[in-house]
């Protein structure tokens, strides 16, 4: 569990949203926590399982996650390949690490 009043190494990097997911699919772990910004959707939480299946022979990412929130509970599934172009930001904090990385989306081609 990450409580606020814990320090973190933060490294920022700026990058496109396919840089972004392959970030994803080689580095994030199941039980990592991984905070998804895009459209108007914020999906904070714990990573439950990934999925890096092809789908119509595309190659997918899909994340479940189980969303920490004071009011609810709930895990989601995102399909990263189908919401990337709407990617803004993804945080990513590795499980018993003290550091958090950012990636700030600058632009995804299509």
């Amino acid at each position: 569990m990450i409580y606020v009043g814990e320090i973190m190494n933060t490294t920022e990097f700026e990058m496109d949203c396919d840089k972004a997911i392959e970030y994803i699919k080689e580095n994030v772990q199941i039980y990592d926590i991984l905070e998804l910004s895009y459209n108007r959707v914020f999906t904070p939480g714990e990573v439950l399982n990934i999925d890096t299946s092809e789908y119509n022979g595309k190659s997918g990412l899909k994340v479940v996650i189980h969303v920490s929130e004071d009011t609810f509970t709930s895990t989601v599934e995102v399909d990263l390949e189908e919401v990337k172009e709407e990617l803004i930001e993804v945080i990513h904090i590795p499980q018993n690490k003290d550091e958090k990385i950012v990636i700030i989306i600058d632009k995804c081609d299509m």
